[in-house]
């Protein structure tokens, strides 16, 4: 059952990440260092759910809901 829930969490960072990168690139006003902050957010996020699927996929939602509080965060400085 592991194994299918590292697929699934996965697949879920990969939607994710998708969804929110076309909404970035609709945002014109979005500048030169506020994209660099979202690419590093967005690779640190990669990297940690990465991680969790290999240790302990039970930490994806929370870090779901960090990822998601934090682009929030960007968008609104």
């Amino acid at each position: 059952m592991k194994p299918l829930y590292s697929v699934l969490a996965i697949l879920t960072s990969v939607t994710i990440i998708g969804m929110v990168t076309i909404s970035t690139q609709q945002a014109s006003a979005f500048g030169f260092v506020e994209r660099q902050e979202f690419k590093k957010l967005t690779k640190d996020f990669e990297k940690d759910v990465l991680d969790a699927a290999i240790g302990d996929p039970g930490i994806i939602p929370g870090l779901v809901d960090k990822y998601h509080d934090d682009v929030i965060a960007l968008f609104r400085q």
